[in-house]
């Protein structure tokens, strides 16, 4: 039985905890029947279950169509590399990953494999059909950092190729090799660059292209994690001066620098490619950005056939079964709640309003009150005194107007 959690475990930890006090707190209070509130407890359990992703793996076998070739990409992945000399400022290696996901692209169903080679050799793609995983192993290459380099032989990975040739050979005889060489030729160790003959006679198909110009190019110091961020991007870290400051002397050199604090330049070795090539049986070509790689190579075509896998390991989920319990029980909570809502609806006094007929469960209509008759007292009269009233003018008594 394995896990898988869908939040990572502190996460699913998290919301379990959350959830598991929102429950035990009405326990403690008493807010409730407590049975109800341990039943939810044990559907917040049910909950965490499905949510970490049990699963059990299961061994399996299949059958898949595979072209009967398994391509080498031997990439040239010194700090000479980083020289931008390819299809005008370019570096060269970005003209290596150009060609290399068109070449990719010209063996469908093969299975392919990038070998790098700089101080020492590794393979960092074993053969794999999967074509995007190999996609994404080209965007991540780059250029050694001269802060690491010990200097380098273009034959560097013979003897890893060699080695990975004559294993793979052995899981699939029938399987052709095709080899790609990918580089520029320079040869900065003292060290005579190694014969490849020895196994040309195994290699059915390939190239070895060349980057680079005669003039050169300055390269851009391709700095080491927690240092910079790449290449011509020298980066700030403690203790090391800005780079964007030319005033400061503690800053790293973008370009790489020669004996004499100037930018180093690199330039193309065709003739260490034309002997490697020569060695392996295979043309050469110079690359320098001008038109696809398919106007110099072109693919050959090999037989596919239906190749059996086993081993190949595959998870059976089971989350859905404690799922189903708790949806179940989300169900039990609907009814609780339709229930209880009908109870304090027929328990509540129904309020009365104005207007409306009358009638059973209607409102009730207005009605007058009638006020108590208050008995009537006589008021005594008074008599009122003649002569003029005081807001009355006083008669005329004069002569004739």
């Amino acid at each position: 039985m394995i896990f898988d959690p869908v939040f990572t475990w502190f996460g699913w930890g998290f919301l379990v905890l959350a959830l598991l006090t929102v429950c035990i707190i009405p326990v403690i209070r008493g807010d409730g029947p407590r049975w109800r509130w341990f039943a939810r407890i044990g559907v917040v359990a049910l909950l965490a279950l499905a949510l970490a992703r049990p699963g059990v793996p299961i061994k399996s076998s299949t059958e898949e169509y595979e072209t009967r070739a398994d391509v080498y990409f031997v990439v040239d992945v010194t700090t000479s590399m980083a020289a931008e000399d390819f299809d005008g400022n370019d570096t060269r290696l970005t003209g290596v990953k150009e060609d290399m996901l068109e070449l990719a692209d010209a063996f469908p169903g093969t299975r392919l494999s990038i070998i790098t080679f700089a101080s020492t050799a590794a393979t960092v793609m074993p053969l794999t059909t999967d074509h995007a995983a190999f996609a994404s192993a080209v965007d991540v290459l780059e250029p050694e950092s001269s802060m690491n380099s010990r200097g380098s032989s273009i034959t560097e990975a013979g003897e890893e190729l060699e080695k990975r040739m004559t294993s793979n050979d052995e899981d699939r005889p029938e399987n052709k090799n095709v080899v790609f060489y990918f580089g520029d030729g320079e040869q900065t160790v003292s060290e005579t660059p190694d014969s490849w003959s020895s196994f040309a006679s195994r290699i059915d198909s390939g190239a070895v292209f060349g980057y680079g110009t005669e003039q050169g190019g300055k390269m851009r110091d391709s700095q080491p994690f927690g240092y910079g961020s790449g290449v011509g991007d020298p980066g700030t870290a403690p203790g090391i001066g800005d780079p964007d400051d030319p005033d400061d002397d503690q800053a790293p050199p973008e370009y790489v620098q020669d004996r004499n604090g100037e930018p180093g330049i690199s330039t193309i070795d065709e003739g260490n490619l034309r002997r490697i090539a020569s060695d392996l049986g295979v043309d050469y070509h110079h690359r320098d950005g001008n038109g696809a790689i398919s106007s110099v190579y072109t693919a050959p075509k090999y037989d596919q056939a239906l190749v059996r896998k086993d081993g190949r390991v595959t998870v059976d989920e089971y989350y859905w079964v404690p799922l189903i319990l708790v949806f179940a029980w989300i169900a039990v909570e609907l009814v609780f709640g339709v229930r209880e809502y009908l109870r304090l609806k027929a328990i509540t006094p129904k309020r009365p309003r104005r207007g409306g007929p009358p009638g059973p469960g209607g409102p009730v209509p207005y009605q007058q009150v009638p006020q108590p008759a208050v008995p009537h007292q006589a008021v005594p009269h008074q008599a009122v005194p003649h002569g003029p009233s005081p807001h009355q003018s006083a008669p005329y008594r004069g002569g004739p107007r």
